[in-house]
């Protein structure tokens, strides 16, 4: 089998998956925890004032259906109406979300794909650098709430923070932001909600979703293939 019938072979699996779990992916998130966190003063929102929660959030994925199986144990929230939700969410798109509402629309979800795309660091899911991981949610949070014609995570009319010990890191993210859809992040979902606090996360990759569920049987041999590497 050549290449590319083993990798159009992936994508028809991609497909068939996406379309049998488009209406049954959930997932169960038990155990939440902060420690990820720093905590910062939030006006935006449905909050004024408020300590909060930021950066990396974390819980158990206890069970789910669909592409849920593969969400990771920690995201970050994008809804600050609502509190964490012990038990059952559903899966859904950035443009949707957060929910109750309008959804944010695609120019602020392809602004959150670039700056995942960009300045996402993985370390942070282990607790490391949480000041950085905290500049990162505030800007997650600028970028859905702000009603303002500039993001910058310390003024505006619809969202800024105060307490936050990396707020030029954030300014200087959201300030580079251009567009480039080289850049966009893939595979970025959310865990919605009516009833409980969104949460953005990354599942895997395409292909290791399908080779997951095709038990890995291709990994071997697709281990051998070059990668292109992500923009610097």
């Amino acid at each position: 089998m050549s290449q590319k019938q083993v990798m159009t072979a992936v994508w028809m699996g991609l497909v068939m998956v996406s379309a049998a779990s488009a209406t049954i992916s959930t997932v169960n998130l038990q155990n939440h925890n902060n420690q990820f966190s720093d905590t910062g003063k939030i006006y935006g929102g449905g909050l004024s004032g408020v300590n909060a929660y930021t950066g990396v959030y974390s819980w158990t994925n206890a069970g789910s259906t669909g592409i849920g199986e593969y969400v990771p144990n920690w995201g970050f929230c994008i809804d600050l109406s609502q509190h964490p939700k012990t038990g059952w969410y559903t899966m859904a798109d950035l443009e949707s979300s957060p929910q109750p509402g309008a959804g944010m629309g695609t120019a602020k979800a392809n602004a959150i794909r670039e700056l995942w795309g960009r300045y996402f660091d993985p370390t942070w899911t282990t607790g490391a650098n949480k000041q950085f991981a905290e500049a990162f949610g505030v800007s997650l949070w600028e970028i859905i709430y702000e009603t303002g014609s500039n993001w910058n995570v310390s003024s505006g009319s619809g969202f800024h923070a105060t307490n936050i010990q990396q707020a030029a890191t954030a300014n200087a993210w959201l300030s580079s932001l251009n567009g480039d859809s080289a850049y966009f992040a893939q595979n970025l979902a959310v865990t919605s909600s009516l009833n409980g606090q969104d949460f953005l996360t990354q599942i895997p990759e395409p292909a290791t979703v399908i080779l997951l569920a095709m038990g890995g049987l291709l990994g071997g041999w697709l281990g051998k293939g070059k990668r292109k590497s992500r923009p610097a």
